[in-house]
């Protein structure tokens, strides 16, 4: 049976229940650095540093350019010895291939490389590599898991080996020739001329660059495919996981061509890059800690069932690596990890232990000084580890606690703003959608309700569930009939569908759905009228509940059918509240209130949206009373006790007050206690302040 929106306090006492359980509690390690010239008794030492500071998982990279001195010479001294320093001192490994950086012989550059083989031979010579380093290594008892490639993501390439695969997937595509020449605009005789130069011209088709990028998210999927098909030809051992750590995940990924979910069929557990310096270029320098917790969600959302881990944590200074300075302080170091492990994260792993000697990040990112003794920020990793240890009936079976609401990222969207898009407005970039699933982000985070974050097509829009489910679709300017018809089945089941911006303007190549039919007005019982260019910085008034948001760039007005009216500007209908009978509603915004908020600021975002979803935001075990800029909270919950992380990002100190079940026993595992105030705790934090609460 369906149930209606007051029926929200089922929700919250089912969603805990059916979220996964970790086996085990969350480890914490590093990344190990072995490069020729070191001795067996650094190797040694940074392993048993490792073990002294309870961070038993140590990462490695097997560079296939040391290993293979010269042509058919294999030299396996280096890692041998890395391997029994790490079965002395208990130290899981991490064992990170690089089939994609051959010798130089075999026309590398002597490092690890990236992307993927391009040519049969190069394939050949990769599957070759892999067969020697995992039948030497997979008989250890240290090995713990084979990471297939680091950083898998990358921009499409002409590969040889790509283009022949393109041809053919062209042809599924379009079926003939001249339905290609007509969609690209172009001549071709046959498949077999295709080529990937752009058509020129202001008015030339995108399409052929839209397909590259379309084809390209399932290629790379397919080369991983097969990079763990010769893992698994050479070690049958299912104790051994298989291991991905995409990178650069605050931007738009289909620049990289991330299609996440298409890898959890074949992996055991999914990880991440997480470098403030590399990565957080849209996030000002209090949002850090926002940062970390999206990307965990993210990646959780991609993996679940299947565990997650934050495989690359900052560890370190930069110098002239990243693309910003940064140096961590301790107090990063702590937020950034108890953020992840609040976040579910089975694994925190930094980069890195102890830093390359020359080169690219020569002297950077370690967690040990130029001395090899341990920093503070090596300290305080360390702490966190021993508190975790100290804490594993709790730790052990712990899970996050599911939001009621999910964010939904369109990979559709972005590959189009991959190519339609200026830098002249925010809402005009090729990261308009994730900016406007960031202001949403922020704005539950600041209610104290972080949202789930999945792919569009990673959804189960269709599941008939007893309670109902909250989807929030931001800014998904691209989408699809089959899409539509997904939303259709999700609102008839009887939920709630929030959408912004220009959602559902196009198709996936640039058709302008408001000109042919408009098929999301099936969901929303309405249809664009016009878009209206206002500025970068629009108020915008909705009348149910009554609030003044900020938006930005244009507003839209609507041609209303059957939905309710819920905000009008200057006599038009900007907003409409949808409601049937089985208890569902949809609410569109089609103006960019999350970029507005992103922007400007998601305060009054946050107020909205609490009023809006006040009953299933109120049922939380754990909530702020009022949105809160600046704090942020994850949850775990092991049986009837709960852990709290309450952090403070910013330089201002500030005050978090958390609402949370009557009768709860805290004990403090981490910074400041808080200041009980009936079923209220008031955290005191101070600059970037963290504190971890256990409740029983």
């Amino acid at each position: 049976m369906k149930l209606k929106l007051i029926c929200w306090f089922a929700v919250l006492s089912s969603y805990a229940a059916i979220a996964q359980a970790s086996a085990q509690a969350p480890l914490i390690g590093a990344q190990v650095w072995i490069e020729p010239g070191q001795t067996p008794t650094q190797t040694d030492g940074w392993f048993r540093e490792l073990a002294q500071a309870h961070m038993p998982v140590a990462r490695i990279f097997l560079m296939w350019s040391y290993l293979e001195v010269g042509p058919g010479q294999w030299d396996y001294s280096l890692y041998d010895e890395t391997f029994r320093a790490a079965e002395k001192y208990h130290v899981r490994i991490v064992a990170t291939l690089t089939p994609s950086g051959p010798p130089t012989f075999l026309e590398g550059n002597g490092n690890q490389g990236g992307g993927y083989p391009p040519t049969e031979e190069a394939r050949a010579a990769a599957a070759g590599y892999i067969e020697k380093v995992v039948n030497r290594y997979k008989k250890s008892p240290a090995l713990d898991t084979w990471l297939l490639v680091n950083e898998p993501g990358m921009a499409p390439a002409p590969y040889p080996l790509a283009m022949g695969e393109f041809r053919v997937w062209l042809k599924k595509r379009y079926a003939t020739i001249g339905v290609l020449n007509q969609s690209w605009g172009t001549a071709y005789g046959s498949f077999e001329e295709v080529t990937l130069q752009a058509e020129s011209g202001v008015f030339a088709s995108k399409n052929r660059q839209i397909d590259w990028l379309d084809f390209w998210r399932i290629y790379q999927t397919e080369q991983l495919r097969w990079i763990d098909r010769q893992v698994r030809l050479n070690d049958a051992n299912p104790a051994h996981g298989m291991h991905v750590n995409p990178h650069a995940l605050i931007s738009n990924m289909a620049r990289l061509s991330d299609d996440l979910a298409s890898w959890r069929p074949f992996l055991d557990s999914l990880g991440c890059s997480i470098h403030p310096a590399w990565h957080f270029g849209l996030l000002n320098r209090d949002q850090y800690a926002l940062g970390v917790s999206y990307i965990n969600d993210l990646v959780q959302g991609s993996s679940e069932p299947k565990p997650h881990w934050v495989t690359e944590l900052q560890g370190g200074n930069n110098i002239y690596s990243g693309s910003k300075a940064m140096d961590p302080t301790a107090d990063d170091i702590g937020q950034w990890v108890w953020t992840s492990i609040g976040a579910g994260a089975d694994r925190v792993i930094f980069w890195l232990l102890n830093a390359r000697s020359q080169g690219t990040e020569a002297a950077e990112w370690s967690l040990l000084d130029f001395q090899q003794k341990p920093s503070r920020r090596l300290e305080t990793a360390s702490a966190i580890a021993r508190v975790v240890d100290s804490h594993g009936d709790f730790f052990r079976g712990a899970h996050v606690l599911k939001s009621p609401v999910t964010v939904i990222l369109s990979l559709e969207t972005e590959t189009l703003e991959e190519q339609y898009h200026d830098a002249d407005y925010s809402g005009r970039s090729s990261n308009a959608h994730l900016i406007a699933a960031l202001g949403i982000y922020q704005a539950l985070s600041q209610i104290g309700v972080p949202p789930r974050v999945k792919l569009f097509g990673d959804y189960d829009w269709r599941a008939k569930t007893t309670a109902q489910r909250v989807v929030i679709l931001p800014d998904a300017r691209a989408i699809t009939e089959s899409q539509v018809s997904d939303l259709e089945a999700f609102v008839g089941n009887g939920n709630m569908l929030l959408i912004t911006g220009l959602t559902g303007f196009y198709d996936p190549h640039a058709r302008a759905w408001p000109l042919a039919g408009f098929p999301l007005a099936r969901v929303t019982g309405a249809e664009l009228k016009e878009v209206h260019f206002i500025g970068s910085d629009i108020d915008l008034f909705l009348g149910s509940p009554a609030m003044t948001l900020p938006s930005h760039l244009w507003i839209s007005s609507i041609e209303n059918h059957s939905a309710q009216v819920a905000g009008e500007r200057n006599g038009e209908i900007v907003a409409t509240m949808r409601k049937t009978e089985n208890g569902s509603l949809v609410l569109w915004v089609p103006s960019l209130v999350g970029i507005g908020g992103w922007l400007r600021g998601t305060e009054p975002l946050a107020v909205y949206l609490k009023s809006l979803l006040a009953q299933p935001i109120e049922s939380e075990p754990f909530h702020f009373p009022r949105p809160q800029k600046g704090c942020l909270i994850r949850v775990l919950k092991n049986g009837d006790a709960y852990l709290s992380v309450v952090t403070n990002g910013g330089d201002t100190p500030i005050l978090c007050q958390v609402q949370h079940p009557a009768g709860l026993q805290s004990e403090k595992l981490w910074g400041q206690s808080p200041t009980q105030q009936g079923s209220d705790a008031i955290y005191s934090l101070g600059s970037r302040g963290t504190s971890v609460t256990l409740w029983k």
